[in-house]
């Protein structure tokens, strides 16, 4: 079903679950309805849980939501796979009674923040590889390939994104370079959209909400996820889906909108 702004069909909804590359801004700047759809659901006492596939952990996402104008009082909470990424090797320590030197795939120069976990310079000298985001276009697929080739640990993908937003549009994201060690025929844990520990972290803050919404700009993530979960659709067509027919949109969402509008 087509909705020109989400005030149509929000009082549905006791809890929305958002996206926010390609949903709540572009990576450097908010969309122009952004703030004044989170200012109307304020106003409707429906809580917003931000669920994103960034392979950094929370806090810094917060810090980059206030840093590009959301006022802190919108938002209830957010939730990152790059949180449950760290928490999971944690508890593996915990289990084991050692923790795992790491090595991190992402991008030149960015702290993801894994707090504890010892990190090594080179993948084969690593436990485990931590694949949080990508250096494409600097670094290609067949780079990876080629540093990964002979690498035989396991790896956690804390972004199962295929697609990345860059400012020179549409590059390969963490989610091909996973898809790529597999194809190695390495063990991958997948962790974020759309899988279910992201969907049930945002639940449990969301509260009591029973009818809840999940608002994205994927339907192979946004719109699989959140349905995955029990939970209803609707997608943008910003960010990744910009330019896509929303008829052909596989799995369909409930709804669409062409931009997130109160």
């Amino acid at each position: 079903m087509h909705v020109e702004r989400l005030s149509e069909i929000a009082g549905q909804f006791d809890g929305m679950i958002l996206d926010q590359f390609g949903v709540l801004h572009d990576g450097h700047a908010l969309y122009p309805g952004t703030l004044d759809v989170l200012r109307g659901l304020q106003a409707r006492g429906i809580p917003v849980v931000v669920v994103s596939n960034s392979g950094k952990r929370v806090e810094a996402n917060r810090q980059r939501l206030l840093a590009l104008g959301i006022p802190g009082d919108t938002i209830r909470a957010v939730i990152t796979s790059g949180e449950l990424a760290w928490q999971a090797v944690r508890n593996g320590a915990h289990e084991t009674g050692q923790m795992p030197r790491a090595y991190v795939i992402g991008k030149d120069g960015d702290d993801y923040g894994y707090d504890g976990v010892p990190l090594v310079d080179r993948p084969n000298e690593a436990d485990v590889l931590l694949i949080l985001s990508s250096n494409a276009p600097r670094t290609s697929l067949d780079d990876y390939r080629a540093q990964l080739a002979a690498v035989h640990c396991p790896a956690i993908c804390c972004n199962p994104d295929q697609w990345m937003l860059t400012r020179t549009g549409l590059q390969p994201g963490p989610g091909a370079i996973a898809a790529l060690y597999e194809a190695l025929g390495r063990s991958v844990t997948w962790i974020g959209k759309p899988y279910p520990a992201i969907y049930q972290a945002a639940a449990m803050l969301l509260g009591d909400a029973s009818r809840v919404l999940c608002i994205g700009d994927s339907a192979e993530h946004d719109v699989a996820g959140g349905r995955g979960a029990g939970f209803e659709t609707l997608i943008v067509m910003t960010g990744v889906s910009q330019g896509h027919d929303p008829q052909a949109l596989e799995p369909a969402p409930d709804y669409w909108m062409e931009a997130l509008r109160w």
